[in-house]
């Protein structure tokens, strides 16, 4: 079963260097514990109020992230646009000011945008053999709605560029932007998401969830009893797929698959909670 889940193509060869397996232990160790306070958003709306319906809410969350693998398995093309499509707007949405509709959009494309397309652009190169690991195949196909994207994000941040002319409180973002595209440019690939991922998004995540939570007096003890319950839940679940895992001298492209399949098993119902329930909520 993990084998059919998890197939490693063994003409595809992938060695990471040291700045990248640190990466990739950041994303692992910080930045997908930052999803870990779903358990504290659904006591928020009110899936705690007895054990049935936390149990309900976690039964769901588990089975809406197995279906995500499953779609990965059968349709692992389609599965990674989708992927990088959600994340484009979750990213983007996290980092956007509050605003009208076109100024949110213009803002969440923006800045989501530069994170999944332009790495990608920057370092095309890498991240074809990242793309080339997670689908077992050929990417050029997806190649094609990335440079598609590249052109929109064009489009988009000269949207931006003026509305930040015309808006001051939109100033500081926007030259962030500018400053997180230099960097990503320079980093390799999955040092800059990692960067993007770790101290940006899910330190901004963090601090959003917890002042929510917070304003609702709830504990903090509570709250960090869930995060941290939920973290080792989500580690422990990622160390015996990897134990499992039939052997396999490509180890690097086997890690690399537990966590961006992962990563994006978790992200659906994440998204869900988070973007579809908890900040209509608020």
């Amino acid at each position: 079963m993990i084998e059919s889940i998890f197939s490693i193509n063994p003409t595809l060869a992938i060695s990471f260097d040291l700045v990248s397996f640190i990466a990739l232990a950041a994303i692992v160790l910080v930045g997908l514990p930052h999803g870990a306070f779903d358990g504290a958003v659904a006591l928020a709306l009110g899936y705690g109020k007895t054990l049935q319906s936390m149990l309900g809410f976690i039964l769901v969350y588990i089975l809406i992230a197995a279906l995500v693998v499953v779609f990965w398995v059968n349709f692992s093309h389609i599965a990674l646009l989708l992927f990088l499509a959600i994340s484009i707007w979750h990213f983007g949405i996290g980092d956007s000011l509050p605003g009208d509709l076109f100024q949110r959009a213009v803002q969440a494309l923006g800045h989501g945008g530069l994170v999944v397309v332009g790495i990608s652009v920057f370092h095309t190169t890498e991240v074809d053999l990242i793309f080339a690991h997670l689908v077992s195949s050929e990417t050029e196909w997806l190649w094609q709605f990335i440079y598609a994207g590249a052109f929109i994000l064009v489009i988009v941040l000269v949207a931006y560029l003026v509305l930040a002319w015309r808006k001051p409180e939109l100033r500081v973002r926007f030259f962030e932007l500018l400053g997180l595209g230099t960097v990503y440019y320079i980093l390799p690939p999955l040092a800059a998401f990692a960067l993007y991922f770790c101290v940006i998004h899910s330190a901004r995540h963090l601090g959003y969830t917890w002042g929510r939570l917070r304003a609702l007096a709830y504990p903090p003890s509570i709250l960090i009893l869930l995060a941290v319950s939920f973290t080792l839940v989500t580690w422990g679940v990622g160390i015996v797929i990897f134990w499992l895992m039939p052997t396999t001298e490509i180890i690097d492209g086997a890690i690399l698959q537990i966590i961006f399949i992962g990563l994006a098993a978790l992200t659906v119902p994440h998204m869900l909670l988070v973007d579809g329930l908890f900040r209509r909520s608020q």
